[in-house]
């Protein structure tokens, strides 16, 4: 396959850094979070990895992302083994190759530039389709029962979202989770957010060095919140911080130190909600 050429300030380029993070982890922590198929990826791009290199706890946590989000999955399937799972915000990501169980369906959903180049870098592979819409167009959740993608609600949907959901503004996320509400009856949601304390920081850094975008949906306690929008949301939980990474040898207990101090603290969460 002819690699594909990412020119700089494209939206292409900022597929690379979290791509890079996934290759990373997988050469210095494979044991504790798996990603065979990012070498495969990485090699079918053209394109100077050193310029999105940063540090090792940061990529040590799209490491603990991906993995925890990609468990929140698994769990849902071995009670749903024919259920479609949503990769929302995809990007490069290719979890299915990690979650397959044979059986389910997977769907990556992003913008229509990032699925363009997701087509022209990562083949799909059967049961896995690609969609190009925008989050808050909620057609999607009908068109996604439709050829080719001909989802099966009543066999459960349940949607991994990493680095996406707090960049909205807190009534768009009450719009959007009250209609998933809707859509998906037995189905579910896995994401990442972080608490005001969080948000601060995080806003702070984007100030600073005009890298990145502002952050506008904090949860502070996500059982209070969702209960407050409706009734009807179900086992709304934080997860904790996993246990296979506090018994890790591959992990530097530095890191471990941290992360664990950042998701007590509520600026680093992996929230999960039932439909």
């Amino acid at each position: 396959m002819e690699k594909f050429k990412v020119e700089n300030g494209t939206v292409q380029e900022t597929l690379m850094m979290p791509l890079y993070g996934r290759v990373y982890c997988e050469e210095h922590f494979s044991e504790t979070f798996p990603n065979k198929a990012a070498k495969e990826t990485a090699a079918r791009v053209d394109y100077d990895f050193d310029k999105v290199k940063s540090s090792e706890l940061n990529m040590i946590t799209w490491g603990l992302r991906a993995r925890m989000l990609q468990d929140g999955a698994r769990n849902y399937l071995k009670a749903h083994p024919q259920a479609t799972i949503i990769n929302l915000g995809c990007g490069l990501d290719q979890s299915f190759a990690e979650i397959d169980n044979g059986t389910c369906k997977f769907i990556n959903m992003d913008l229509p530039n990032v699925i363009e180049a997701r087509e022209k870098i990562v083949t799909c592979a059967e049961r896995e389709f690609n969609y190009a819409g925008s989050l808050m167009d909620f057609e999607w959740m009908q068109e996604i029962t439709k050829p080719p993608y001909n989802v099966n609600v009543s066999d459960g949907v349940y949607i991994i979202c990493g680095g996406v959901l707090m960049y909205f503004h807190t009534a768009d996320m009450k719009r959007f989770f009250l209609a998933l509400l809707n859509a998906f009856p037995g189905g579910g949601i896995c994401f990442d957010g972080e608490n005001q304390k969080g948000l601060e920081k995080s806003n702070k850094i984007v100030q600073k060095t005009g890298n990145g975008t502002k952050i506008y949906f904090p949860i502070e306690n996500a059982r209070e919140l969702f209960a407050s929008w409706s009734a009807d949301f179900k086992n709304v939980s934080e997860m904790a911080f996993p246990e296979y990474v506090k018994e890790s040898r591959e992990i530097p207990w530095k890191w471990k130190l941290v992360l664990s101090l950042g998701m007590k603290l509520g600026m680093v969460k992996l929230i999960e909600v039932g439909f």
